[in-house]
């Protein structure tokens, strides 16, 4: 016997039937990428203290996408004028207050500002 001959190889299987779905190039991907507007820092500083002479912190920070922020100063600021108000009843609270209220003009227009340079 002779060990040069082997089998012979099984058959390919027949190339797919040449249909438009075989013969077209893959479509491009298209990708669409949405510009946001840079948003201003001098606006977010004016929606904090505007709405912030009456009481009402964290419009800015929402403006500038920093909603759960927004929300904890305005929620924040009204508990701790809640409490001033029952500090009222022994004094204290006519100083704590006032003092409250300018730390908030204060600081709460500045960190608007500063989350909007940092977008």
């Amino acid at each position: 016997m002779d060990s040069s001959a082997s089998p012979a190889p099984p058959a390919a299987p027949p190339p797919p039937p040449a249909t438009a779905a075989y013969a077209a190039p893959p479509a491009p991907q298209v990708v669409h990428h949405y510009h946001h507007p840079e948003k201003s820092g001098g606006t977010a500083a004016l929606l904090e203290a505007i709405p912030g002479l009456f009481q009402v912190f964290g419009i800015g920070h929402m403006y500038a996408g920093n909603v759960g922020t927004g929300l904890l100063f305005m929620f924040g600021y009204w508990m701790v004028a809640f409490v001033n108000f029952l500090l009222c009843f022994i004094i204290i609270g006519f100083f704590t207050w006032p003092l409250c209220w300018v730390a908030m003009m204060i600081i709460s227009p500045l960190t608007a500002a500063n989350s909007c340079k940092s977008r």
